[in-house]
């Protein structure tokens, strides 16, 4: 979007539901066409003004987006067990649409999206070493 042209109100809606999507200035902006600098303003006077119905539009967006989620992940699972017994279909295409689809609804729900724990077992040997 040209510098110094006003921003409409379907586009400040389109700011808002990207955003609430994906909690980003910059994602928001390569997504709806404008800067991460409009972005971040219209977020904020949003905040600032309709802090509750700003948080309320959020909240819906991401259960609209985990919904949605949901219908593809069965619909590519549906099409994952006919292409096992098929060949026509790449199983590879498939579970990376599905594994993408598992963690942008995870992240949407607020959950965590790997593993990042470690454990380590030592033996009473390098137990005693490492003193």
């Amino acid at each position: 979007m040209a510098r110094g042209v006003k921003i409409d109100n379907q586009k400040v809606q389109e700011i808002i539901t990207s955003y609430a999507l994906t909690n980003s200035y910059n994602a928001t902006a390569k997504e709806c066409g404008v800067s991460a600098n409009s972005v971040k303003n219209i977020i904020n006077k949003q905040k600032a003004e309709n802090s509750e119905e700003f948080a309320k539009v959020c909240k819906e967006k991401k259960e609209e987006f985990v919904e949605y989620a949901d219908r593809l992940i069965n619909k590519a699972m549906t099409k994952l067990d006919k292409a096992l017994d098929r060949d026509d279909i790449p199983v590879n295409n498939l579970t990376t649409v599905i594994g993408t689809l598992y963690d942008k609804r995870a992240l949407a729900k607020g959950e965590m999206t790997s593993n990042a724990s470690i454990s380590i077992k030592m033996t009473d040997e390098i137990k005693e070493l490492s003193k």
